[in-house]
């Protein structure tokens, strides 16, 4: 079985900041490519759950950067699945430059949810045997919330349907980018980041409009985000350099 994988990736231009340094989007980006990839070739895939009437979503990740990767660079992620905690299945990333150091690794919790009304499904329900990765890392506990602080907004961002994903809700993807967006409003300069945990809470898709708060104790970052329903979207926690 195909319990680990290994997926390569290079720095675009569009994908670096003012820095030439790849995006905190950009870090996501490849993180949720590595993990599309490696479901298909376990047969858990895009493919078998729409058959199936069924979605992955990201419910949180925790990333740790010793560095970003700049504009032209190859890195790679590499990735496995390490087993259930309740509802939520577990994997893994390491992030290695191209010079062979890790330059970052994450944890990450997804759902299994049932269309069309979108409820949690036991995952049982894949009707897959997952590889046994008990024996390799477990970066990040990712056990503890991070609750909303009702903070008030200060960044309105209307969602578009470019920033949608293929289940047609905001891309967790754009989320990270909110982070990196308010950090730099916040502090004026192009910020650099040593960590980022981030907890999907509510979907949200166009049309809507997310009213993203935030505050800094120090280097951390805490920021949050709701639609116009008032339901917190998001939150998460950042520290940076």
């Amino acid at each position: 079985m195909n319990g680990f994988h290994v997926e390569h990736f290079t720095v675009r231009h569009r994908e670096a900041d003012r820095r030439g340094d790849l995006r905190l989007a950009g870090w996501f980006d490849f993180l949720q490519e590595a993990a599309a990839n490696h479901a298909a070739r376990l047969g858990v895939g895009l493919e078998m759950l729409q058959k199936n009437g069924m979605i992955w979503v990201l419910s949180k990740l925790k990333l740790e950067m010793e560095r970003s990767p700049r504009i032209s660079e190859k890195i790679t992620v590499e990735t496995y699945p390490n087993g259930f905690r309740r509802l939520h299945a577990a994997r893994q990333f390491r992030i290695v430059g191209e010079a062979g150091d890790e330059i970052g690794r994450a944890s990450s919790r997804w759902l299994l949810l049932g269309l069309p009304r979108l409820r949690p499904l036991k995952l049982e329900s894949l009707l897959v045997e997952l590889p046994d990765n008990s024996g390799r890392p477990d970066y990040f506990a990712l056990e503890e919330k991070l609750p909303a602080r009702g903070l008030t907004p200060e960044l309105q961002v209307p969602v578009r349907y470019s920033m949608e994903d293929v289940n047609g809700h905001l891309n967790n993807a754009e989320y990270a980018g909110l982070i990196q967006d308010f950090a730099a409003m916040k502090r004026g300069a192009s910020p650099v980041f040593r960590s980022v945990e981030l907890h999907y809470l509510a979907a949200v898709r166009e049309p809507d409009v997310l009213s993203v708060g935030g505050e800094f104790t120090g280097n951390r970052l805490f920021v949050e985000g709701s639609g116009k329903s008032g339901q917190t979207s998001f939150t998460a926690l950042a520290e940076l350099a």
